[in-house]
């Protein structure tokens, strides 16, 4: 799994290159970073992402969700999460650890909740990773196969100690 370091500073430089989150721009800057990358490392942002929008699973993430865009659908709420976690570190944060953060937005300042609706977060991995196996390789496999290694051995690393400094 890619570390939590290394996939900020990848959002990070999306958000500073594309301006507002969600948008295609964003979309095109992620994918082309990714296809920089190793695989393995396409692999483990998308498993990064996962892990991060299954620890936004919370009774006042889905609330505010339902409010915003009606997200009675896993899909929908999925992409309500991804757009927190497309809007950088410091917003995730916020939206994870204190319940009133999103409430507040929601109430005070709902335009900065506008763009955490974003689909295309969810396929900048597998549109980054087809690209660079040529077409050849079937992510879905690389995924379920990079599960069953972090199941095996939790405690390692999708991608060895190397890689990750190499990814810098």
């Amino acid at each position: 799994m890619m570390s939590e370091k290394t996939f900020w500073e990848i959002i990070q430089s999306s958000i500073q290159h594309a301006k507002v989150v969600g948008t295609i721009e964003q979309d095109e800057y992620l994918i082309q970073t990714l296809e920089k990358k190793t695989l393995d490392h396409v692999v483990g942002f998308q498993l990064r992402l996962l892990k991060l929008r299954q620890n936004l699973d919370a009774k006042h993430i889905a609330s505010i969700a339902q409010k915003l865009i009606n997200a009675k659908q896993i899909e929908v709420l999925n992409r309500f999460k991804n757009g927190i976690i497309a809007s950088g570190q410091e917003f995730y944060s916020k939206a994870k650890d204190d319940p009133s953060y999103l409430q507040t937005l929601y109430d005070n300042d709902l335009p900065r909740l506008r763009n955490c609706y974003y689909e295309g977060f969810s396929l900048v991995a597998p549109a980054a990773f087809y690209e660079l196996a040529d077409y050849k390789e079937n992510f879905d496999n690389a995924l379920i196969k990079a599960r069953r290694e972090l199941e095996i051995e939790p405690s390692k690393s999708h991608l060895s100690k190397d890689e990750e400094e190499l990814e810098m």
